[in-house]
């Protein structure tokens, strides 16, 4: 998310208020019935929430990653690592636009047979200031990639496998696997709308849209093609006092029937080194992904670096299966700047750094 320069915090007008709090009403019409996994720090790994989000932010290089252990205390616990890079190829300061690909990996693993999820994808994006006063920007990306779904067959076990109530791996399961095909190419594309009234607040609107091309699996004799999946999310950033930030936050998604739906805040302490570089900051916020789950988080900043840890507590209605089993998730990122600030008056123009 882009962070503007320093300056006197000024009042957010009467119209800008009322638009973050549409935005907020808006998202919160979701209900979650969840499909899929999702990072709970999701706003840590903006490439994968929208493709038009590549190369979006005050730098020219940008990498993450982060790690998520999911119900803790069962035997085989639900991992996920994923990593990402993205920057700016092109910039042209003179007509406010850049032009940015990014790569990201992630894999899944769970349970006893071993299942494991692993998607490659490389992203661009196309982003550009608009309007007089350049408080405007928006964005455009796609992406595409490979998705891989593997288990072990040996590990597993099955109903018809239990004779008088004793499990003989030696018994036919009766599945047909041959025709079992779990890699397929997928792809899919995203915009972005950013509105900075000033120079300290912030607010980004985006939408995208993956599995496109409605990839089919195949699992013995049972062909699905995956429907399109829709994303939804809002960022913002709104500065209550010269070192002291609101970050409302909100992502949803709908796949056919199941959505789901994680909205809250992050508030955000910040010492400056100078007028243009922030020394350090440290925060955290709790969220509500809507019928599951709590999630408390907080972060550290030192200039570039930023570590993130965040908890779920589970409040889901499957009380007996879920009771105890949180997740425990750890991001960190680093933004390799452009240009450096040594002393005040030496800032660049605010808008010549995307």
């Amino acid at each position: 998310m882009y962070r503007p320069p320093y300056q006197r915090t000024p009042e957010l007008s009467r119209g800008a208020r009322v638009l973050a709090l549409l935005l907020v009403l808006c998202m919160s019409v979701f209900t979650a019935r969840a499909q899929n996994h999702h990072y709970s720090q999701f706003y840590t790994a903006p490439v994968s929430m929208n493709p038009a989000l590549t190369g979006a932010f005050d730098g020219i290089f940008r990498v993450n990653a982060n790690q998520r252990t999911q119900w803790l205390s069962v035997t085989k616990p639900y991992l996920t690592f994923g990593i990402g890079a993205d920057g700016a190829l092109y910039k042209n300061h003179k007509r406010q636009e850049l032009f940015a690909l990014g790569g990201v990996v992630t894999t899944l693993k769970a349970g006893d047979v071993g299942y494991t999820s692993t998607q490659a994808m490389l992203s661009a994006s196309f982003i550009k200031y608009v309007g007089r006063q350049n408080h405007h920007k928006i964005g455009i990306g796609a992406y595409a990639g490979m998705f891989n779904n593997f288990f072990d067959l040996a590990a597993s076990s099955w109903d018809e496998q239990f004779q008088h109530n004793h499990y003989n791996p030696q018994l036919d399961p009766g599945e047909q696997f041959l025709t079992t095909k779990q890699f397929y190419f997928d792809c899919g594309a995203g915009l972005f709308w950013s509105y900075s009234p000033n120079k300290t607040n912030t607010f980004q609107l985006g939408v995208a849209a993956s599995h496109l091309n409605q990839p089919k699996e195949t699992f013995g004799t049972t062909n699905e093609r995956l429907p399109v999946r829709y994303n939804l999310h809002f960022l913002s950033r709104i500065a209550l006092t010269p070192n002291v930030a609101l970050e409302p936050m909100a992502v949803a998604s709908l796949q056919r029937s199941f959505y789901e739906a994680v909205l809250g805040t992050n508030i955000e302490y910040f010492q400056r080194k100078n007028s243009y570089t922030t020394l350090f900051s440290i925060g955290g916020g709790v969220f509500y992904r809507w019928n599951d789950a709590i999630i408390a988080d907080i972060f550290f900043d030192w200039q570039n670096l930023r570590v993130g840890v965040s908890y779920d507590v589970n409040v889901s209605p499957f009380r007996v299966a879920t009771h105890g089993r949180g997740a425990l998730e750890v991001s960190i990122s680093y933004i390799f700047r452009k240009k450096s600030v040594t002393r005040t008056g030496k800032e660049p123009c605010p808008y010549d750094v995307m």
